[in-house]
């Protein structure tokens, strides 16, 4: 039997209103059409977690690079021209304060070291016969004038005895005379000897100050020509590793206004990181400040730091203004970190002490209005909260809620979960 037009449509609005009425029952309507309410949620749709106290840290998030700090980075190069003739490193190679690194050619400063010590041997041995000689020379002159004091004590003697014969008659005029004339001669001798005797003390003094002055000339010389020849043995002035070789054997360098570089030397030790904050979050980071951060190399392990000056200058890039801010690094575990890692950086810049908090899933917003799900009337109802500040999966509540008092955390389908997995 066949069904008339208006009857099979009449059929199907009443299948439909059916179908209508059995979404509406089971609220799938609401959910395709109108979204489903929250407050129409019931307490199984929620697991409740008591809200708790703990230490709530404020945190500010941030990139940076590690560097070196100033002085950890040496390059090493030769003060002198020549070639090279040992190079005892290679990159990698980790080397002390005063290790040779490398050697250039010195035979011509050898033989100019020897010269000059030659130089100084002969000066000193003249310094010596100065010294050994000349007071000899002193010690006869003052016998020579010993000799003219004694002879003339014994003219004087004879002048006063022929006087005296003379006064008696038994010796002449002229043998007088001549005793007098021995004495004036005598005392002229004596005080040439004592001129003589001064110049000679004076020359030994002057003689011996100018040769010492030769000596210690030709002693700078000396020093002046084995510093030139500890030039040509290139040492590390600092602790450090071999980051690059810039110089082969057999290679000539030319020492000129810039030194030729050998090696580069850097120390590991003495590391940084330089962080890029916001200019919205800048006034947060103060310095002494402790810091967490992970480097792409090991992403689960935290290092630890502390702020230690923040620049004034900002640096802009692509529009957005940053500030620099340096950060001094814990030593334990310092020597995993490399120069250039890419440091991804959080700032603990404040702490409250024993909030109360929530999870952060539990957390429910309308316009500038938060709300928390509780247990009421043995059903879920919405209450106002004042939210403070987040960490992490927490959330500190300021009022609205009572300490252990349970609040509500959507559970999700599991249709929900087993489509997220399948896109994955």
């Amino acid at each position: 039997m066949r069904l008339s037009g208006k009857l099979r449509g009449f059929l199907i609005i009443v299948v439909g209103i059916g179908f209508l009425a059995l979404l509406v029952r089971d609220g799938t309507f609401q959910g395709l059409f109108l979204g489903k309410k929250d407050h129409e949620l019931t307490l199984r749709d929620y697991e409740f977690k008591p809200a708790t106290r703990k230490d709530i840290f404020q945190k500010v998030l941030a990139t940076g690079t590690v560097t070196l700090k100033t002085g950890a980075e040496v390059k090493i190069g030769a003060r002198i021209s020549g070639q090279l003739d040992k190079l005892m490193v290679k990159i990698g190679d980790f080397v002390r304060a005063g290790d040779t690194i490398a050697t250039i050619e010195h035979e011509d400063l050898l033989a100019r070291v020897a010269r000059v010590r030659a130089d100084l041997k002969t000066e000193k041995a003249r310094l010596k016969k100065i010294r050994n000689e000349r007071p000899l020379e002193i010690n006869k002159s003052r016998a020579t004038l010993e000799e003219l004091n004694a002879q003339f004590s014994l003219a004087e003697k004879m002048l006063v005895r022929n006087q005296a014969l003379k006064e008696e008659g038994v010796v002449s005029d002229k043998v007088v005379d001549e005793a007098e004339e021995r004495v004036m001669v005598l005392g002229a001798q004596i005080k040439l000897a004592e001129e003589e005797l001064k110049l000679d003390e004076s020359r030994l003094e002057s003689d011996t100050r100018l040769q010492e002055a030769v000596v210690e000339k030709a002693r700078a010389t000396l020093r002046e020509e084995r510093i030139r020849l500890s030039y040509a043995t290139i040492t590390a002035t600092i602790n450090g590793i071999v980051a690059f070789v810039s110089t082969q054997e057999g290679e000539t360098v030319v020492a000129g206004l810039s030194a030729p570089t050998f090696v580069t030397l850097i120390d590991l030790s003495k590391l940084e990181v330089t962080a890029f904050v916001d200019e919205t979050d800048i006034g947060k980071v103060k310095v002494r400040q402790k810091v967490k951060f992970t480097v792409d190399a090991y992403p689960e392990k935290f290092f630890a730091a502390r702020v230690r000056e923040i620049h004034p200058k900002a640096i802009i890039k692509d529009n957005v203004v940053n500030y620099e801010v340096m950060l001094e690094i814990d030593r334990k575990n310092i020597f995993l970190l490399r120069p250039e890692m890419t440091a991804n950086i959080v700032v603990t810049t404040g702490v409250r002490k024993n909030a109360l908090t929530i999870p952060r899933g539990a957390v429910k917003r309308l316009g500038k209005k938060s709300f928390a799900v509780v247990k009421s009337n043995g059903g879920a109802a919405e209450k106002i909260i004042e939210l403070g500040w987040r960490d992490g999966d927490d959330q500190e509540i300021v009022s609205g809620l009572s300490e252990n008092e349970g609040v509500g955390v959507l559970i999700k389908p599991k249709e929900e979960k087993s489509s997220r997995r399948r896109r994955r």
